[in-house]
């Protein structure tokens, strides 16, 4: 009994040393890689994760070791799919053979075993990560366990045999803790972009606010790229007189409906943001100022067209900048795009004008 208990403290031990691996994960999740590459980099962090609970196990026998590494793999498959369940596989099946001894055989096998069920267990019961489906992914990567009888059959009666329910516990504690503080990062991180998403949202248009180009900004502070963008800075013509004469639901109906022309008219790699309260800007991404202009003028014409409220029209002033290689920061060019709108208001308004150097 105390030799159990041993065991179980020793595989304890590996779990908290085990989850060292979180912060990696979380690097992981925070990182801008494509969904394509996160498995196998999950699988990566996995194998890291099973070499290290192998490097120094819990020896009950001569070549005959005991570690977590069947939770590793189990759990890459749940967070990481099949890619990082192979990925994990393969690294921990190479770093048990490598270290040789008479567990060797089985000790591959079970490893091989807890990586197809655990894909199996996910392909059934889903990527679930609450405690209950942890604590059975846990007993069903214990199957693996089944391994140890392809050792002798008096190792098996007299040491497999009792060290047996703890082992399987230590599976279902292994992967319920782990799997648990892995969870839990991932649902901070959600969490996280979850305000972030709001934070630079506007609740109305659905557009970015003025945070976003904080964030454009800040992403490229040294303004090394050599791509030419053009700003678009609109604003609805006296839409004071709108809210005052139709109320303030019919002038948020405006908006949005203005949100959704800009969004329909640019691409996907452009960014707009509602600027002010009937003010937007329009961040064109590698774009001539011509090609800007025809676009501010595009979008002009069709709110020119839309009739709100059974006849009420709406009609917007636009002005257009570029950036340049001696301008390259986004603030500039929009202030030169501010002062272009301005022309445009002032000759009249309904109108696009573009800013000239």
């Amino acid at each position: 009994m105390i030799e159990s208990f041993g065991i179980l403290a020793s595989m304890l031990e590996k779990v908290g040393l085990a989850a060292l691996v979180i912060l990696t994960y979380r690097a992981i999740l925070r990182s801008r890689l494509p969904s394509l590459w996160s498995g196998p980099a999950i699988g990566v962090l996995f194998s890291f994760g099973a070499a290290i609970t192998m490097i120094d196990p819990l020896v009950v026998g001569p070549g005959i070791i005991v570690d977590i590494r069947v939770v590793m793999v189990g759990l890459a498959a749940l967070f990481g799919g099949f890619w990082a369940a192979l990925i994990a596989c393969i690294v921990a099946v190479a770093v048990r053979i490598s270290i040789g001894g008479a567990g060797m055989l089985p000790g591959t096998v079970s490893i091989i075993m807890a990586a197809v069920i655990a894909l199996v267990f996910v392909r059934i019961r889903g990527s679930r990560r609450d405690l209950g489906n942890l604590a059975l992914l846990g007993l069903a990567i214990s199957l693996s366990l089944s391994s140890v009888l392809l050792m002798p059959l008096d190792f098996v009666i007299n040491t497999a045999a009792k060290s047996l329910p703890v082992l399987i516990v230590r599976n279902v504690l292994g992967t319920m803790i782990l799997g648990y503080l892995l969870a839990m990062e991932e649902n901070r991180e959600v969490e996280h972009n979850t305000f972030k998403e709001l934070a630079e949202r506007d609740a109305l248009t659905g557009l970015s606010n003025r945070r976003a180009l904080e964030v454009l900004e800040r992403r490229n502070p040294n303004h090394d790229t050599t791509e030419l963008f053009c700003v678009i800075m609109f604003d609805l013509d006296h839409f004071k007189t709108v809210n005052d004469t139709h109320g303030h639901s019919f002038g948020d109906a405006v908006l949005a409906r203005f949100a959704e022309i800009i969004s329909r008219r640019i691409r996907g790699s452009d960014l707009v943001v509602r600027y002010g309260g009937e003010e937007f800007c329009v961040i064109l991404n590698d774009a001539l100022l011509s090609n800007a202009a025809r676009i501010a003028e595009d979008i002009r014409q069709q709110l020119a067209g839309e009739v709100f409220g059974g006849d009420v029209t709406v009609t917007v002033s636009a002005g257009v900048a570029q950036s340049s290689e001696d301008e390259p920061s986004v603030y500039p060019v929009i202030k030169n795009a501010d002062k272009a709108l301005y022309e445009a208001k002032r000759d009249g308004r309904n109108r696009v004008a573009i800013h000239a150097e």
